[in-house]
Formats: structure tokens, sequence, C-alpha cells
């Protein structure tokens, strides 16, 4: 009898399987994984080093991309502030050069009542030079905020 025709399952007179057929099942279940182990083991562990390579890679490119994300949110974040902070420098400066005119007026109409019209007449001619010199730093703020957009 060859090693074929041995056979691995064998039912006894009730039907039922008997001890040998059992334990051959076994043994033959155990030869074919111990075989699969030894066969396809290596290429198992090849497939799970490159799942994780591919993970790991994914993963460290993820991070790249986020760090890359974080460090143009805080430029901008630095470009805005500069402007923000330009742009309450020019407000107080506003500010501070109509309290100027303000008092100048209140100044000259205290000196003499009677030249009021052209007291009021000076501080607008003052006014109308200091809109001018604010309209153009708010344009310089502009275009430095532009310029700063422009910028990759």
């Amino acid at each position: 009898m060859s090693f074929h025709e041995i056979p691995v399952a064998v039912k006894s007179a009730a039907g039922g399987y008997t001890a040998v057929g059992a334990i051959g099942t076994f043994v033959v279940s155990l030869i074919g994984l111990v075989v699969a182990w030894v066969k396809f083991g290596p290429k198992w562990k090849e497939v799970a080093v490159s799942a994780e390579k591919g993970f790991r890679d994914d993963l460290l490119a993820r991070v790249d991309h986020l760090e890359a994300a974080l460090e143009k949110e805080r430029s901008d974040r630095a470009a805005e502030r500069a402007k923000h902070e330009a742009e309450r420098a020019s407000e107080r400066h506003r500010i501070n050069n109509m309290q100027a005119c303000f008092d100048a007026l209140l100044m000259l109409i205290e000196q003499d009542p009677a030249k009021a019209a052209d007291a009021a007449a000076k501080v607008k001619a003052m006014r109308s030079e200091q809109m001018k010199a604010e309209a153009i730093e708010k344009s310089a703020i502009h275009a430095a905020a532009i310029a700063g957009k422009a910028t990759p």
C-alpha cells in the first residue's frame, strides 16, 4: 500500500470516525500548516514589512505636509499681525493729527475770535495735507500686504 492509498479518515461500524482517522486528519492538517508556513512564511513577512514601510512612508509624508502647512499658517499669521500693527499705528497717527488740528483751531480762535473763519481755513488746509499723507501711508500698508501675499 502506497502513501496515497492510506485512508486518512476511517469510519467505524457505528458511523463515527475512529481515533486513528481523527489523528491522521490532524497530522495531515498539521503537516499542511507547517509546509504552508515554511513555504509562504518569508513572503508573509515580506508583505507585512512592505505594508508597514508603506504605512510609515505615508505617515511621514502626511507629517511633512502638515508641518509645511503649519509653517505657512505661522508665516501668514505673522504677516497679518504686522499689517494690523501698521494699521493701528496709522490710526493712532491719524487721531493725533486730528487732535492737533482741533487744538490749533481752539488756540487760534482764543487768540482772536474775530478771525475764526481764517483760523478754520488754516486748519482745513492743514487737515487736507494730513489726509493726503494718511492716504499715502494707508496705501503703503496695503501695498506691503499685497506684496507679502504675492511672494511664495
